[in-house]
């Protein structure tokens, strides 16, 4: 089952941690001009949706099926 990912920003942050395999949230920053805050939200979003995990502080890889 695939899930839904809406908003523009929220799905370039999806495909960045896809192709990174682990991505820290000022990596994203650094390599966008999407605000910090907009990334921790999109992040969160993603995370309880179950498309990503955490695995450190701050740390995000996509999540195994």
């Amino acid at each position: 089952m695939s899930k839904k990912i809406i908003g523009e920003k929220r799905k370039e942050i999806y495909e960045m941690i896809k192709k990174a395999k682990t991505i820290s949230l000022k990596e994203i920053k650094a390599s966008t001009t999407i605000n910090y805050n907009t990334i921790r939200s999109a992040v969160i979003g993603l995370t309880n949706s179950g498309l990503i995990e955490r695995i450190g502080r701050g740390i995000y890889k996509p999540k195994s099926k």
